[in-house]
């Protein structure tokens, strides 16, 4: 639960929360750390993904730009990064 809100927290939320929480540069560098089984990987990334995609309000803070997620692999530890791009629906918009 978050201390002060009350609200339940879903099992891969922490990881989200605590990516998007950190300065860009250092989410693009250094990013966010998981050592599980390996088969356990492609259900932990697809948890992150829907993490994000369900931040609605995180995507309207950062806007026009568009947060990009990405993953590395190595062994049981997996790592996730963001980085920022500009929109480019908005261009030609008056």
């Amino acid at each position: 639960m978050y201390p002060k809100s009350g609200l339940a927290v879903r099992q891969y939320q922490p990881i989200w929360v605590k990516l998007k929480s950190m300065p860009l540069t250092e989410a693009s560098s250094k990013g966010v750390s998981v050592t599980a089984n390996r088969l356990l990987h492609p259900r932990i990334i697809k948890a992150v993904v829907k993490e994000k995609w369900m931040d609605i309000e995180h995507k309207l803070e950062v806007e026009p730009a568009t947060l990009i997620l990405y993953h590395e692999r190595k062994g049981a530890i997996l790592t996730f990064y963001l980085r920022q791009s500009m929109s480019k629906l908005n261009e030609g918009c008056v």
